[in-house]
């Protein structure tokens, strides 16, 4: 059973989903590789049964680095691959700029492109945590307690970082953003960079990418060359450059795909020798 909703009204500031999913039934798991979209968010994950997880540098990649059972992963410009063995019982939200700054007075550019372990970020509380989420009966009863912990680390008023992301989103550039936040354009860069561990032009390209894969993933998807003109891009051309850059494959070999969840595409099972 598979859980996945918003979370208490006081966290959305910077938490915009939570979820919680159980192990994959015995007898289903199947190893395989994923590949990873960017999403221009930061998430946060931990994994509650002992099911290998390896991050790879290419699919022939055949050891790959071993994914600590708890992680806060940055954002990142690109995808990357991932080599599980079975689903795992897991718990997890995804996390809106300044969230890292919240959670653990930490930048987000500290951690962009890169997983960290949360232990490394909050010692023995990291192991705690995973201990009581491991406690739980169920995967409400985890969802409930992994929520409650983020509620009990106080989140603030909604600050500057929600406010720059919704100028820029709001405006037609970068320039415009900066002129409305009455920031200078080097301070209102470095803010936004600590808030989301991207910067204002990286940003944008990684939330545009996420708007396509949305469209794509409909069952009603624009053509591509609708679809270049309907988000801004220059030409089909220019819409297919940036999705291979973020996606690793053509928006067309995208919707071939159909993935179940579109930001996590399966590359072939993976087979030892």
């Amino acid at each position: 059973m598979n859980r996945r909703r918003a979370p208490h009204p006081l966290l959305r500031p910077f938490v915009r989903e939570v979820w919680s999913c159980a192990a994959e039934p015995a007898g289903e798991a199947q190893a395989r590789i994923e590949r990873l979209l960017p999403s221009g968010l930061m998430h946060l994950v931990l994994r509650l049964d002992d099911a290998p997880v390896r991050l790879l540098r290419s699919p022939d990649d055949p050891l790959g680095e071993p994914l600590a059972p708890a992680v806060l992963g940055g954002a990142r410009t690109a995808p990357y691959l991932k080599r599980l063995h079975a689903r795992s019982a897991s718990v997890g939200a995804t996390l809106l700029p300044g969230a890292a700054q919240w959670l653990l007075g930490l930048d987000a550019d500290a951690i962009a492109g890169r997983h960290v372990p949360l232990e490394a970020l909050l010692g023995a509380e990291a192991q705690r945590l995973r201990e009581r989420l491991l406690e739980a009966p169920d995967t409400d009863a985890r969802l409930a307690r992994f929520e409650a912990w983020l509620l009990a680390r106080r989140p603030p008023a909604p600050g500057q970082a929600g406010a720059l992301t919704r100028l820029l989103r709001q405006s037609p550039s970068v320039g415009a953003a900066v002129r409305a936040s009455g920031l200078g354009r080097r301070r209102f860069e470095r803010a936004f960079l600590q808030a989301t561990g991207l910067s204002p032009k990286a940003w944008q390209r990684v939330r545009r990418f996420q708007r396509a894969v949305g469209a794509l993933a409909a069952t009603d998807a624009p053509a591509p060359a609708e679809l270049a003109a309907a988000l801004g891009y220059s030409d089909q051309s220019h819409l297919i450059r940036e999705f291979r850059a973020m996606a690793g494959l053509t928006p067309g070999r995208f919707r071939a795909l159909a993935p179940e969840e579109p930001n996590h595409l399966p590359l072939e099972p993976f087979r030892r020798g």
